[in-house]
């Protein structure tokens, strides 16, 4: 029988041995299983982060995947521990809103994480309990015998851009480790609302600072732009990317996580 794939999606961080543990218990609970690290660099509890992170990574994996997501997992009375199952993959989380928010109504089956604890409380989510319920999975337990079924999952609508007719707030979702900027708006869905027109666009963190920014993809970024230019680009996930030619755009544009950009289209010439 194949041996199934795992992924990991964690605020663990690497210094420390969080990942070790939970791997270490995971290969010998389920032997030869392909742990995959997604990323162990959220922002601490950052849910807006793992919801981009997760949707942008997990959902391609192939059917039969397990994704072990690790970020602000606490279990209360309104945010429960549950397996979702949704395309023949399977992910174990918290429902703090976030399998809602990536999966949507795609979602096939879900169930509240229900088995005896091996001690009376959780102090590592992931080690203590998620590691056994993937067990579980791997070896062809049904839901039915991790927990109570779900009907509906805790809802969660991030904030998203604000669109008019002649202007667009976009807000930064994710910074990627070249100081790259993902805006919350595809290039397809600004593509519609601008029609072809003309825009300025207006960086609003620390003040205003208005710039017209080169729009460019990857491939002719050598040819149209210069060290220190402030790119309007494409992202490999379709969303709209804030970028610098061999710079961080952060950085350089002092960008932050309460940054938004306005963009203000103008009449076609």
């Amino acid at each position: 029988m194949q041996q199934p794939v795992i992924t990991l999606t964690t605020d663990w961080g690497c210094r420390d041995f969080f990942a070790g543990m939970v791997k270490g218990k995971l290969l010998s609970l389920v032997p030869g299983a392909q742990i995959i690290d997604i990323t162990h660099d959220i922002t601490k509890y950052d849910i807006i982060k793992t919801l981009f992170v997760v949707r942008n990574a997990c959902l391609g994996f192939p059917a039969g995947t397990i994704h072990i997501i690790d970020v602000n997992s606490v279990e209360t009375a309104d945010e429960a521990f549950v397996v979702v199952r949704c395309r023949d993959q399977y992910y174990i989380c918290t429902d703090n809103g976030l399998p809602s928010a990536v999966l949507g109504g795609a979602v096939q089956e879900a169930v509240t994480i229900d088995i005896p604890r091996e001690s009376d409380f959780y102090n590592f989510a992931a080690y203590d309990l998620f590691c056994r319920v993937a067990a579980m999975i791997a070896q062809g337990e049904p839901l039915e015998k991790i927990g109570r079924p779900l009907e509906r999952l805790k809802s969660y609508t991030p904030m998203g851009c604000l669109e008019g007719i002649n202007e667009l707030t976009a807000h930064i979702l994710y910074f990627d480790d070249y100081g790259n900027a993902y805006l919350d708006i595809t290039h397809a869905r600004f593509c519609e609302l601008a029609a072809g027109r003309p825009f300025i666009m207006t960086l609003r963190h620390n003040g205003e600072e208005k710039l017209t920014a080169i729009v460019a993809s990857y491939h002719d970024v050598g040819d149209r732009c210069v060290t220190g230019d402030l790119l309007l680009t494409v992202s490999a996930t379709g969303h709209l990317q804030l970028a610098a030619k061999q710079d961080n755009a952060a950085s350089l544009f002092g960008l932050g996580s309460h940054t938004s950009v306005k963009f203000t289209f103008q009449e076609k010439i």
